[in-house]
């Protein structure tokens, strides 16, 4: 049985005593402390008062470690993932972190300009991620406020130190460990921060044979286009006028909406872990008049356990980090077996290279591929009974 819905945990030594951290699959560096994140504690100082941003917490060590020591301030962790959030809460939780509070949320979305005394944010890749979360820490600090920030070589580290650098005046390395760097910035009295923008760009692209509105924005998986596995996956699933259809792992929605309008006596939830990537898929419906489909924010099928649907199609990630990892796309295997009537159809996409046949036969029983070029592959999969996996 898969035990991804549940959470374990391990301990950190950390420059103020050991620490339990609470992870699960599907949050990035859910079993082990990161070197750019132990970089950043190694460096810095919390004062008893401060107010604290762990920026994009994931599994919440920052936060937390900043609550033992901010024992007369406030600790917020954000994050825009419901895994890694559930995930956060549980650290504070284990750590007695109750001067902290951890929000499901896109950035500094909801927060107060100037209200915190430091940012501590370990940068993904991206870079226009990258200098969305750099606005952000610079429009939250109060003048005088410090941000530190980590990153990898791999993920563009300098070209962030840099945008840091002109945004802030002044940003440099204080630590280097592993691969990481670590830099701070003050917020200076005279820096003009503006207030970060909820940015959504909407393109034209052909979905179906059909000109379709794509709203999204950087952070969402293929944002700016229609990807070429999302387009076989629409080529290859089978969907009927009447059919309740999941779009498991939606990303931007575009899968999901070529299954609503196969199926206009239907319906069609899309789910996703990300914030961004439900908000950028519900915008994606309302603006090609999709009415008979809903997006919601959920780890994996954990929001709709309670339903069944006839047809489940899935473009899943392979990717945490920069390295690759299969236990997400395993586990919507199961959770696709487990909401699916008896009869209903999986379809699943994948780079070829990747060999998701076995785990699907395992799962449902059987699996087929039903299409394929030099770079992906469609397998489908029939629910034997429901709650296989």
């Amino acid at each position: 049985m898969s035990t991804y819905h549940s959470f374990s945990n391990y301990v950190i030594k950390t420059p103020g005593g050991e620490m339990a951290v609470m992870g699960k699959p599907g949050v990035w560096s859910w079993d082990r402390l990161n070197a750019g994140t132990s970089a950043i504690m190694d460096v810095a100082e919390v004062a008893p008062s401060d107010r604290v941003l762990d920026l994009g917490c994931g599994t919440g060590v920052l936060g937390a470690y900043a609550c033992r020591q901010a024992v007369k301030g406030r600790v917020e962790l954000v994050d825009c993932n419901v895994a890694a959030v559930a995930c956060a809460r549980r650290t504070l939780v284990v750590n007695d972190g109750s001067n902290g509070v951890v929000r499901l949320a896109d950035g500094v979305a909801g927060l107060a300009p100037a209200s915190f005394d430091l940012v501590l944010c370990h940068l993904p890749r991206g870079r226009a991620v990258q200098e969305a979360l750099i606005n952000g820490a610079a429009w939250v600090l109060r003048p005088g406020g410090r941000f530190i920030l980590a990153a990898g070589k791999r993920a563009g580290v300098k070209g962030a130190i840099e945008y840091a650098r002109k945004l802030f005046g002044r940003c440099s390395v204080v630590r280097q460990k592993k691969g990481y760097h670590v830099a701070l910035a003050l917020r200076l009295d005279v820096l003009e921060s503006p207030r970060p923008e909820e940015r959504y760009d909407t393109f034209l692209v052909s979905l179906d044979g059909v000109e379709t509105k794509l709203v999204s924005k950087p952070g969402v998986f293929a944002w700016n286009h229609l990807d070429d596995g999302t387009a076989a996956l629409v080529e290859a699933m089978a969907v009927e006028a009447g059919d309740r259809v999941l779009d498991l792992g939606c990303g931007s929605g575009l899968a999901g909406l070529a299954a609503a309008r196969r199926a206009p006596e239907g319906e069609v939830v899309l789910l996703d872990a990300d914030v961004r990537a439900v908000e950028s898929a519900r915008r994606t419906l309302e603006a090609n008049k999709i009415s008979n489909a809903e997006a919601l924010a959920s780890d994996s099928c954990a929001a709709v356990f309670d339903r069944s649907f006839d047809v489940v199609i899935t473009n899943p990630p392979f990717h945490q980090g920069v390295g690759v990892d299969y236990e997400v796309a395993c586990q919507f295997v199961h959770d696709a077996s487990r909401v699916l009537r008896p009869g209903g159809r999986f379809f699943l996409v994948a780079n070829r290279f990747l060999n998701y046949d076995k785990p699907i036969a395992r799962v449902f029983g059987n699996a087929t591929r039903v299409w394929d070029d030099r770079r992906y592959h469609v397998l489908t999969a029939v629910a034997r009974r429901s709650g296989s996996a």
